[in-house]
C-alpha cells in the first residue's frame, strides 16, 4: 500500500510540476510606456503574439503625422506609405482594437484627401469646394478661394475677426490685416492665409478625428494577465 501511495503521489506531483511548467512557459512578458510610467506586462502567449502587442501599441502610441511640407507627388507617396504601413499592421483581434484600427485609417485617408486638395488650391481652386459638405464653414471658404476678388477679401477679413476673438495680441493681428490690404499682391497673400487659417483649419475639423483620452493605453493594459510599474516620471 505504501509502495502504491508513494507512486501515486509521483505521478500527481509530476503532472502538477508539468502544469506549471506549462503555465509559465505559455506566460511571457513585454515592457512598454507611456506619458509618464514604465510597465511590464506579463501576458499569454497562446492568445497574442508579441508582434500582435507591438503593432497594436504602436496603432495608438503613433501620432501618425505626415508633414505636408513637400510636393504633390511627394505628399502622395508618404500619406500612402503611412496608410499601407497601418493595414499590415498585425493587432490583436479585439473588437476594439480593431474598431481602432479602422478609425485610425479614416483618419489617415480623410487628412491624405484634404492635404491633397490644399497643395493643388492654386492650379485647381473648384476641388476645394468639391472636397467639403455644403452649408459647412470650410465650403463657405472653399467658395471665397474659388470666385477670388472682393469675396476673397471678406473671407480674409472674416477669418482676421475670427482670431482676434481668442488671440492674446488682437491688435496685432489686425494691425498685420491692414498691413497686407495696402500691398499690391494682398489677393495672393489673401489666398494663402484664408486657405490655411479658414478653408484648412475648418475642414480639419470634419475629418473624423480620434479622442487619445488615455482609453487606449487603458484597454491595452487590460490584455495582460498582470502589469507592474518599473519606473515613473514626477508629473
Amino acid at each position: 500500500m505504501k509502495i502504491m501511495w508513494v507512486k501515486r503521489f509521483s505521478i500527481g506531483t509530476f503532472i502538477l510540476i508539468y502544469a506549471i511548467n506549462a503555465a509559465l512557459a505559455q506566460t511571457k512578458s513585454w515592457t512598454f510606456d507611456d506619458e509618464l510610467c514604465t510597465y511590464k506586462g506579463y501576458y499569454d502567449s497562446k492568445k497574442y503574439t508579441e508582434k500582435q502587442l507591438v503593432d497594436t501599441y504602436s496603432l495608438f502610441r503613433t501620432s501618425h503625422y505626415v508633414p505636408d511640407n513637400e510636393t504633390v507627388e511627394e505628399l502622395h507617396a508618404r500619406f500612402d506609405s503611412t496608410i499601407h504601413h497601418v493595414e499590415n499592421l498585425e493587432i490583436v483581434q479585439t473588437s476594439y482594437f480593431q474598431h481602432l484600427k479602422k478609425d485610425v485609417l479614416r483618419y489617415l485617408q480623410e487628412t491624405a484627401a484634404l492635404k491633397k486638395v490644399q497643395k493643388r488650391a492654386k492650379e485647381e481652386p473648384e476641388s476645394l469646394i468639391a472636397a467639403v459638405r455644403e452649408g459647412t464653414q470650410a465650403r463657405k471658404y472653399a467658395e471665397a478661394l474659388y470666385k477670388g476678388g472682393d469675396d476673397l477679401l471678406e473671407a480674409y477679413e472674416h477669418v482676421i475677426k475670427e482670431q482676434m476673438k481668442n488671440n492674446s495680441t488682437p491688435d496685432y493681428l489686425w494691425h498685420n490685416y491692414e498691413t497686407t490690404m495696402k500691398h499690391a499682391d494682398r489677393l495672393d497673400r489673401a489666398f494663402d492665409y484664408v486657405l490655411v487659417y479658414g478653408w484648412w483649419n475648418s475642414a480639419n475639423h470634419l475629418v473624423h478625428h480620434i479622442n487619445y483620452d488615455g482609453t487606449q493605453i487603458e484597454k491595452f493594459q487590460k490584455l495582460f494577465i498582470k502589469v507592474e510599474t518599473l519606473d515613473c516620471d514626477e508629473p
